[in-house]
Protein backbone atom coordinates (compact mmCIF):
# COMPACT_ATOMS: atom_id res chain seq x y z
CA UNK A 1 0.00 0.00 0.00
CA UNK A 2 1.14 3.51 -0.78
CA UNK A 3 0.20 6.26 1.66
CA UNK A 4 0.20 10.06 1.17
CA UNK A 5 0.54 9.95 -2.62
CA UNK A 6 -0.92 13.23 -3.88
CA UNK A 7 -4.53 13.19 -4.98
CA UNK A 8 -6.36 15.96 -6.80
CA UNK A 9 -9.09 17.62 -4.71
CA UNK A 10 -11.11 18.90 -7.65
CA UNK A 11 -11.27 16.31 -10.39
CA UNK A 12 -11.91 12.61 -10.56
CA UNK A 13 -8.63 10.74 -10.75
CA UNK A 14 -8.82 8.15 -13.52
CA UNK A 15 -6.93 4.87 -13.41
CA UNK A 16 -4.36 5.84 -16.06
CA UNK A 17 -3.48 9.02 -14.17
CA UNK A 18 -3.08 7.08 -10.91
CA UNK A 19 -1.02 4.38 -12.65
CA UNK A 20 1.30 7.07 -14.04
CA UNK A 21 1.77 8.57 -10.55
CA UNK A 22 2.63 5.17 -9.09
CA UNK A 23 4.92 4.40 -12.07
CA UNK A 24 6.82 7.63 -11.36
CA UNK A 25 7.14 6.60 -7.72
CA UNK A 26 8.47 3.18 -8.72
CA UNK A 27 10.97 4.79 -11.11
CA UNK A 28 12.32 6.74 -8.14
CA UNK A 29 13.08 3.37 -6.50
CA UNK A 30 14.34 1.73 -9.73
CA UNK A 31 11.48 -0.78 -9.59
CA UNK A 32 9.17 -1.97 -12.37
CA UNK A 33 6.60 -3.19 -13.54
CA UNK A 34 3.29 -2.39 -11.94
CA UNK A 35 0.24 -4.55 -12.60
CA UNK A 36 -2.44 -2.34 -11.11
CA UNK A 37 -3.07 0.53 -8.72
CA UNK A 38 -6.35 1.48 -7.08
CA UNK A 39 -7.33 4.06 -4.47
CA UNK A 40 -9.36 2.75 -1.53
CA UNK A 41 -11.70 4.52 0.86
CA UNK A 42 -14.00 7.49 0.56
CA UNK A 43 -12.68 10.70 -0.93
CA UNK A 44 -12.76 13.60 1.53
CA UNK A 45 -11.53 17.12 1.01
CA UNK A 46 -7.97 17.63 2.27
CA UNK A 47 -7.13 13.94 2.78
CA UNK A 48 -5.37 11.49 0.50
CA UNK A 49 -6.64 7.97 0.16
CA UNK A 50 -4.19 5.05 0.23
CA UNK A 51 -3.33 3.24 -2.99
CA UNK A 52 -3.33 -0.55 -3.25
CA UNK A 53 -0.53 -1.59 -5.60
CA UNK A 54 -0.34 -5.03 -7.23
CA UNK A 55 3.02 -6.36 -8.40
CA UNK A 56 3.76 -9.38 -10.60
CA UNK A 57 5.33 -11.45 -7.85
CA UNK A 58 5.86 -11.53 -4.12
CA UNK A 59 9.62 -11.11 -4.64
CA UNK A 60 9.05 -7.85 -6.52
CA UNK A 61 6.79 -6.65 -3.72
CA UNK A 62 9.34 -7.51 -1.03
CA UNK A 63 12.07 -5.76 -3.02
CA UNK A 64 9.89 -2.68 -3.28
CA UNK A 65 9.20 -2.66 0.46
CA UNK A 66 12.92 -3.02 1.21
CA UNK A 67 13.66 0.06 -0.92
CA UNK A 68 10.86 2.12 0.64
CA UNK A 69 13.23 3.98 2.98
CA UNK A 70 14.90 5.54 -0.07
CA UNK A 71 11.78 7.67 -0.53
CA UNK A 72 12.75 9.73 2.54
CA UNK A 73 15.72 11.12 0.59
CA UNK A 74 13.58 12.09 -2.39
CA UNK A 75 12.39 15.70 -2.58
CA UNK A 76 9.19 14.78 -4.39
CA UNK A 77 8.21 11.68 -2.37
CA UNK A 78 9.67 12.42 1.09
CA UNK A 79 6.20 12.26 2.71
CA UNK A 80 5.06 9.12 0.86
CA UNK A 81 5.49 5.78 2.60
CA UNK A 82 4.93 2.15 1.69
CA UNK A 83 3.60 -0.69 3.80
CA UNK A 84 2.17 -4.17 3.40
CA UNK A 85 -1.59 -4.39 3.08
CA UNK A 86 -2.53 -5.62 6.55
CA UNK A 87 -5.69 -7.44 7.57
CA UNK A 88 -7.89 -5.79 10.23
CA UNK A 89 -6.58 -8.31 12.78
CA UNK A 90 -2.95 -7.49 11.95
CA UNK A 91 -3.68 -3.75 12.21
CA UNK A 92 -5.29 -4.22 15.64
CA UNK A 93 -2.31 -6.26 16.85
CA UNK A 94 0.16 -3.63 15.61
CA UNK A 95 -1.84 -0.86 17.22
CA UNK A 96 -1.93 -2.62 20.61
CA UNK A 97 1.82 -3.28 20.45
CA UNK A 98 2.46 0.34 19.54
CA UNK A 99 0.30 1.58 22.44
CA UNK A 100 2.06 -0.80 24.85
CA UNK A 101 5.48 0.45 23.77
CA UNK A 102 4.35 4.05 24.01
CA UNK A 103 3.33 3.66 27.67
Amino acid sequence: MVFSLEESDYCVENSSNLKRKVDNLLEELDEKPLLSAKRVGLKTLGNTRPVVVTQQSRDMLLGLLMKAKQLRQSKKYCEVYLSRDLTPTERAERRSIYLTIRE
